[in-house]
C-alpha cells in the first residue's frame, strides 16, 4: 500500500500527519463538528467545488444486549426488561430505524449518483461491504444496500458468515498482533488518571449507583460503579474489569433499552414503557453515557490499540480516496464505478477511525457519539484549481428519532450531518497533504505500532 500511495500524483488535502500523529500524540484534545446546510443539495456544492466520491462507515442498527439478561442481573442486581431477539441481534425496530438512516443518506448524496432513464441506473455507483463476523452487521449491510440503491440491490458483499474481516478488526483476523509490553504501560497510565469528583465520568458512576444500588459499594457483593479498574491480559488482548467497565456497559444497555422503547429497568416494573418512566430514563442517559465515552477513550481509542486494529481499513479508505485499485478481503476489487461506498461495521469501527483520522464529535440530542446507525463520511471534493480536498461528516439520529422511528430531516439538529475537522489539520483552508505525506505516515505507523 505505501509504495502505491508514493507513486500517486494526486494532491489530497486535509489529512496531514494522519496516522503518524495518532501514534505519538495520544488522545489530544479533539475538535468537534458543527452543523451543516439545511438542504441536501446545498451540502454538495461549496465554492464551485465538486463532490466526486463518498466513503461511508456506519454502525449497525439497534440490537439487544450482547450478554444474556441473567448476566446483566448478576452484575447490576436488577431484573432487566426482556428483548424480542437473542443477545446481540438486530430488532425489527432497529431495522426500521436503519432503513430511515439509509434513505436519508441516499437523499443527501443523490446528486452524486448518475441519473438515467432506467429505475436502477444509479445502483452500479453504490457499493456496500459488511462485516461478516456478526449477523447484525451483515443484516445492516443488506438494509443499507437496499436503501442506498432504492430497492435495486438488497444484499451487501462480505466474507463468509462468521469469518473475521481485517477491515473491521485486523487483530481478530490475525493481520496484526499486540505486544503487552507496549500496550499495557499506556493503558495502565490511562486508567490511573482518576476522574475528579465533579467530572462527568464520576457523576455518571454516582447517577448509576443511585438508581441501581445506593449502598452497593458498602455491600460485599453489591454492584459498585466506582470500584477501581483491574487490568489483565487474556488471549492476546487487554481486559478491564471494575466500576468504569460496569458503568459503561450499563449505560449503553440502558440507552439501547430506551431507544428500543422497552419498559424502564430502573424506573418502572410495568409491562409497558410509560411516559413518566421514559422521561426519567431520558434524564438519566446524558448523565450516564460519559462513562461509556471514557471507557471507549481508554480502550477503543487508545492509539496503541486503535492503530493495529484499524490500519487495514484506514489504508483501504486512503487508497479509495486516491482513486487507486482497492482489493477487498475476499480477493475481489472495489468496483471502478462505485461513487457511494459504505462499510457496515460497529461502534468500535467508528472509534478506531476517530483515532486514526484525528476526529471527535458530540451531539446535543444524542448522548452516545457512536449510537446505533451513526455514520461517518469521507468525502472527496475536486476544487476549481483541480486539487483534491477530503472532508469529514458524521450523520446521526437523536434519542427520540430512534425511539419513535422518526424520519431524519435535513434541518440542523434533526439529521443534518456535522462537518468535522481533524485535529491533525485544524485549518483545512490552508493545510495541504501530499501523497508523500501520507506515505510517510503509513510507514511510520507500521514501524511504531505493528
Amino acid at each position: 500500500m505505501p509504495s502505491v500511495l508514493c507513486s500517486l500524483m494526486l494532491r489530497i488535502r486535509f489529512l496531514s500527519c494522519l496516522l503518524l500523529s495518532s501514534c505519538v500524540a495520544g488522545l489530544a484534545t479533539p475538535i468537534a463538528g458543527h452543523a451543516e446546510p439545511s438542504h441536501p443539495a446545498s451540502g454538495l456544492a461549496s465554492s464551485s467545488a465538486v463532490l466526486e466520491k463518498v466513503l461511508l462507515v456506519s454502525r449497525h442498527g439497534i440490537r439487544s444486549p450482547t450478554k444474556p439478561l441473567a448476566t446483566l442481573e448478576k452484575k447490576t442486581g436488577r431484573t432487566w426488561s426482556g428483548w424480542p431477539v437473542p443477545p446481540g441481534e438486530l430488532t425489527d425496530h432497529g431495522r426500521a430505524n436503519l432503513a430511515l438512516m439509509g434513505q436519508f443518506l441516499q437523499s443527501w448524496y443523490a446528486p452524486l449518483l448518475p441519473q438515467g432513464s432506467t429505475p436502477c441506473a444509479s445502483a452500479t455507483a453504490v457499493f456496500v461491504w459488511a462485516d461478516s463476523a456478526d449477523t447484525r452487521t451483515r443484516q445492516s449491510g443488506n438494509i443499507l444496500s437496499h436503501a442506498l440503491t432504492q430497492g435495486c440491490t438488497s444484499t451487501a458483499q462480505s466474507l463468509p458468515a462468521g469469518q473475521h474481516d481485517p477491515l473491521f478488526n485486523a487483530l481478530a483476523a490475525g493481520q496484526a498482533h499486540l505486544d503487552p509490553q507496549r500496550v499495557m504501560p499506556p493503558l495502565t497510565r490511562a486508567f490511573q488518571q482518576d476522574a475528579a469528583p465533579d467530572s462527568p465520568e464520576a457523576q455518571a458512576a454516582s447517577a448509576l449507583q443511585a438508581v441501581f444500588a445506593p449502598n452497593g459499594c458498602q455491600q460485599r457483593k453489591g454492584p459498585c460503579f466506582s470500584a477501581p479498574t483491574i487490568l489483565s491480559w487474556k488471549k492476546g488482548l487487554p481486559h478491564a474489569e471494575g466500576g468504569l467497565n460496569l458503568s459503561a456497559s450499563t449505560a449503553e444497555n440502558l440507552l439501547l433499552e430506551y431507544e428500543q422503547g422497552l419498559p424502564s429497568t430502573v424506573f418502572g416494573s410495568s409491562s409497558t414503557a410509560t411516559d413518566s418512566t421514559a422521561a426519567r430514563t431520558r434524564q438519566l442517559l446524558p448523565a450516564a453515557l460519559p462513562a461509556h465515552a471514557l471507557q471507549s477513550d481508554r480502550l477503543r481509542r487508545l492509539p496503541a490499540l486503535a492503530v493495529p486494529r484499524g490500519h487495514v481499513l484506514a489504508e483501504t479508505l486512503l487508497a479509495a480516496l486516491a482513486g487507486q485499485p482497492v482489493s477487498l478481503p475476499d480477493g475481489s476489487g472495489l468496483p471502478a464505478s462505485a461513487r457511494l461506498i459504505l462499510f457496515a461495521g460497529h461502534d468500535t469501527t467508528l472509534d478506531m477511525l476517530a483515532t486514526l483520522f484525528g476526529l471527535d464529535w458530540s451531539f446535543p440530542d444524542q448522548p452516545d457519539r457512536t449510537a446505533p446507525d451513526t455514520t461517518l463520511a469521507f468525502e472527496l471534493w475536486r476544487l476549481p484549481d483541480g486539487q483534491k480536498d477530503v472532508r469529514f461528516r458524521v450523520f446521526h439520529q437523536s434519542l427520540e428519532q430512534l425511539r419513535q422511528a422518526q424520519p431524519l430531516s435535513p434541518q440542523a439538529g434533526q439529521g443534518a450531518p456535522l462537518l468535522l475537522h481533524s485535529r491533525f489539520c485544524p485549518n483545512s483552508a490552508q493545510a495541504a497533504c501530499t501523497p508523500d505525506d501520507l506515505t510517510l505516515s503509513v510507514n511510520k505507523l507500521k514501524e511504531q505500532d505493528l
